[in-house]
């Protein structure tokens, strides 16, 4: 394996396609990746250091090591939904409805696809997340090791979310996980990710979701992350959305691991929408670096960006929050609002907005940030009606965070983060 200064992978896009039976395409697409990744520079980002940072990944597993207590009790509360499980890069649970069946929906994990759907995956995956925007995007797109494969055919309307559950357990070396969600024209889906992963120190995890969503088109996509200290946590979640189709982001993270995320959507057709709402809770010396990025290039597109973060202990988090609205984006609209919390003296926090316009003719375009430690006249104000300080905490905490939990569109995925951010206060 061709290996570049400071970088050693441990598992090849050759092996891979020989393993999962790929086609041509397939082979040539991580082969043209995996150029892409020994060419591109490191990374660099303000106020994120890349340097000397592990770009390990594999070898893989040959069989899947055992799920956790907590991901066995979540994925048994999904039995019954729409569900692609993936533990260690091997599927071990899928299901859909024979109801979606019959409409034409197609679940599926992504290696798979590409054999039986090849026409349409070919001709979707890699068009929102290209291989050569970033080392982790050509990373994940070389060697991509268990995914989800979601197909809504035009006027379909899903009642129920749809659910990818991911873990990288103990005996992992890394992961890179793929996700390609496709709506098509006038249909309606919640998607729902859910990302165990840790332990596998000096490794890397290289995620990437695309989302198409196709004229008339909404998808609310909800992403709920576990990043815990040991390997570097890379990923891309975009979403491309055409003519007067909507795309809503939830996202929320809870760990302590060192993590870089770029959430975006690119605003292609004219009226489009998308909204980006997202929560942190950073404990330990975790390091996250959040960018949420919303590009226009639509005419009379809109979106709404809101970070809310709490950083305890010792970890540090970036948010930044970027708007570009491009030359011709006549009538484009676009909001921030960044609130970060520290509870701790030695926790570090960092809010960043941008706006980038370069069109003159647009409706409205503002940003708001605010960096601070909570109120003590408001726990004093709940003190004095008896309430302990700790609960008093939680209670602030809960008004600031709550809004973003119930936008999570599943129940079961809902409440279970809802009992994660009250392990979390409570700690």
């Amino acid at each position: 394996m061709a290996e570049q200064t400071g970088t050693i992978v441990s598992v090849t896009a050759a092996d891979l396609a020989k393993r999962n039976g790929e086609p041509g395409w397939l082979r040539d697409a991580r082969n043209a990746a995996w150029n892409a990744f020994q060419s591109l520079p490191a990374p660099r980002l303000e106020k994120t250091d890349l340097r000397d940072r592990s770009w390990d990944l594999g070898p893989y597993p040959s069989t899947p090591g055992p799920a956790s207590d907590e991901v066995a009790e979540l994925v048994a509360k999904l039995a019954g939904q729409p569900l692609v499980y993936v533990r260690d890069g091997f599927t071990v649970a899928l299901h859909l409805p024979e109801t979606w069946v019959e409409q034409g929906v197609v679940l599926l994990d992504l290696t798979t696809a590409a054999r039986e759907h090849s026409a349409v995956v070919q001709a979707h995956l890699g068009t929102v997340v290209k291989e050569d925007e970033s080392k982790w995007a050509a990373l994940n797109t070389a060697l991509w090791n268990g995914g989800l494969f979601l197909y809504v055919p035009r006027g379909v309307e899903m009642d129920q979310p749809v659910h990818f559950v991911y873990e990288e357990t103990g005996q992992a070396a890394g992961g890179a996980p793929r996700a390609l969600v496709v709506a098509d024209e006038n249909s309606r889906v919640s998607y729902v990710e859910v990302h165990f992963t840790g332990q596998a120190a000096d490794k890397v995890h290289a995620g990437v979701t695309e989302v198409i969503a196709k004229a008339g088109a909404k998808v609310t996509a909800s992403v709920v992350t576990q990043y815990r200290k040991g390997p570097n946590h890379l990923s891309v979640r975009r979403a491309s959305v055409g003519n007067d189709a909507t795309v809503d982001w939830v996202f929320s993270d809870i760990g302590d691991g060192f993590s870089v995320v770029l959430l975006e959507s690119d605003l292609v057709g004219q009226g489009s929408q998308s909204t980006i709402q997202g929560i942190g809770i950073g404990t330990g010396r975790q390091h996250l670096d959040l960018t949420a990025s919303v590009l226009h290039h639509g005419r009379y597109s809109t979106s709404d960006i809101r970070l809310h973060g709490v950083i305890k202990q010792r970890a540090n988090a970036v948010y930044r929050s970027s708007t570009h609205i491009f030359k011709n984006a006549v009538g484009a609209g676009s909001e921030q609002h960044d609130r970060m919390l520290m509870l701790d003296k030695r926790a570090r926090a960092d809010a960043i907005p941008m706006l980038l316009i370069d069109e003159n003719d647009v409706q409205r375009c503002g940003h708001a940030a605010s960096v601070g430690r909570m109120d003590e006249n408001q726990i004093y104000y709940l003190m004095s009606r008896g309430i302990p300080r700790v609960e008093a905490t939680k209670m602030i905490l809960w008004g600031y965070l709550e809004p973003t939990v119930q936008r999570v569109s599943s129940d079961v995925i809902r409440e279970y983060l809802a009992a994660r951010i009250d392990r979390e206060l409570e700690a």
